[in-house]
């Protein structure tokens, strides 16, 4: 019976009191929910970005490392000195 009192918090009639309300986010650009610790899509996209993390693929020799904003590095010679090489365009991910 108790889930069904609305408590009533700044003049407003609201269904539970967990500490969610609607604000403005600048970072989302939009209305968005919010809690104690911030814009929670924020927080979950933060999440799902370190949960992706870096991946390996071997081509031959070489280790090709993609990194989570897209950038992929190789352990061979040519790339450490032109900044591309062809074992990049190669690696599976």
């Amino acid at each position: 019976m108790t889930e069904w009192i609305k408590w009533q918090r700044k003049g407003q009639w609201v269904d539970n009191d967990e500490g969610y309300h609607y604000r403005y986010c600048g970072a989302c650009g939009g209305k968005a929910e919010h809690d104690f610790n911030g814009c929670v899509d924020c927080h979950n996209r933060e999440l799902r970005y370190r949960q992706r993390g870096k991946q390996t693929a071997r081509v031959g020799e070489y280790t090709i490392t993609k990194y989570p904003n897209g950038k992929r590095y190789c352990t061979c010679k040519g790339f450490k000195f032109r900044k591309q090489c062809k074992h990049t365009a190669q690696a599976v991910f």
